[in-house]
């Protein structure tokens, strides 16, 4: 897939290279997009485990049935042998996460150190 930017028509060439459902076309694509972001959204932060895909969406081979040489299979090196609910909730039952320094704002905005300046910006 070329290009260098993220358009409807880049959006559906990578879908179509990857095999994959064009639900960002099925939603409405970028106009869509922009005016959810609009409406404003909502970031979620969470620690969680999958039992539907066993997170190999995230890095590993998705679908894991297809062969890792097509396009968009291989996501990351992990093999998906410990990737199981059941698995991560024995060997890592004390997990936990703590985000720190989290920033929102314009782009570019939120990578001056002179923060107290920005009034849009928060940290938390």
């Amino acid at each position: 897939v070329h290009g260098n930017s993220i358009t409807d028509d880049f959006c559906t060439a990578q879908k179509r290279a990857f095999a994959d459902p064009d639900d960002h076309l099925a939603k409405g694509g970028l106009e869509a997009m922009g005016e959810a972001l609009d409406r404003g959204m909502v970031l979620a932060l969470s620690i969680w485990d999958d039992g539907a895909t066993n997170m190999r969406w995230l890095d590993s081979t998705f679908p894991p049935h297809e062969s890792p040489a097509r396009p968009g299979v291989m996501r990351g090196p992990c093999d998906g042998s410990t990737s199981q609910p059941s698995y991560l909730r024995q060997a890592h039952a004390s997990a936990t996460v703590k985000y720190m320094n989290v920033r929102y704002g314009e782009l570019g905005s939120t990578t001056t150190s002179d923060l107290a300046r920005r009034l849009g910006t928060v940290l938390v």
